[in-house]
């Protein structure tokens, strides 16, 4: 059985790819808000995807059913798709390819859709990701990269890192691009730990803005971007509710934040859940 399933192969001028994986590289839906957010403004449907029976444990992620009319069901496997936008108003045609993160045989997966990638024409591709980690929602978002390129992260500002540890698909499909002649950067949004019940607009614009600079793209994140407003003042004044919150914040803001201080993390997203839950049903 083919590990690609074509439906299409669509002729591309100069096409650049995105790449963002839902799972462990995509705190606060931060990665897959982009894809999601990059095809909103197209009516684009997958021209091929890969076989999910090969790369996915159904007992670890099962299918989703859906009940359509009486006796009709509907099947949704974990799936990963590419798409295209194809528009004689962008610069590069655009390959979106978007999945869930695999349960099994990694090398395999990202062989495939290296090779796809290869087959398509692409020689630059951006993989995203975000982690949480412990940064304020009312400063800029910092964007840690990776690259082979020896100038990248003083040419595009952004930041370094010498992270070693456990990883996820993201990295490891960035990885085989590049072993595959692909100019692959990485881009990873951190995102505040307090705000890991939903998304952050505020980062995915910022990964979009960043990808849009790399690949020389031209994206519209006004969507977005109104979004953050209204997200930020809802946290903001969940902060005016909550003591702890805005301390804690203001720590983060003057990197000062030590953990023998007497705050619980875990209350501090409790609290924040809470608050949100609470307005969305009072709105």
């Amino acid at each position: 059985m083919e590990d690609v399933l074509w439906y299409r192969k669509p002729l591309l001028s100069e096409p650049v790819a995105v790449l963002a994986f839902e799972g462990w590289s995509d705190a606060g839906n931060t990665a897959s808000g982009c894809v999601e957010n990059l095809s909103g403004t197209f009516d684009i449907e997958p021209f091929a995807e890969l076989n999910s029976e090969g790369f996915y444990n159904y007992q670890m992620r099962r299918p989703l059913v859906e009940v359509k009319d009486v006796g009709q069901r509907e099947f949704h496997w974990p799936q990963t798709s590419f798409y295209s936008i194809e528009d004689y108003k962008l610069k590069n045609d655009l390959i979106l390819v978007f999945g869930e993160e695999p349960s099994m045989k990694w090398k395999t997966y990202s062989e495939n859709i290296s090779n796809t990638l290869l087959d398509l024409g692409v020689k630059r591709a951006v993989t995203l990701g975000a982690f949480f980690g412990q940064v304020a929602h009312t400063l800029p978002v910092p964007i840690f990269g990776v690259s082979d390129d020896p100038t990248f992260h003083a040419r595009y500002n952004v930041l370094s890192t010498n992270y070693s540890g456990p990883t996820g698909i993201t990295s490891v499909v960035g990885h085989d691009l590049r072993k595959n002649g692909i100019e692959t950067s990485g881009l990873w949004a951190a995102v505040p730990h307090y705000l890991s019940s939903g998304g952050y607009p505020k980062g995915i614009s910022a990964l979009l803005n960043k990808t849009a600079e790399i690949l020389d793209i031209d994206v519209d994140d006004t969507g977005i971007q109104s979004e953050g407003q209204q997200f930020e003042l809802r946290i903001n004044k969940a902060m005016e509710n909550s003591r702890d919150l805005a301390e804690y914040v203001s720590k983060l803001e003057e990197a000062e934040v030590n953990i023998e201080d007497n705050f619980s993390e875990d209350n501090l997203v409790e609290q924040i859940e809470d608050f949100l839950n609470n307005e969305g049903k009072d709105t």
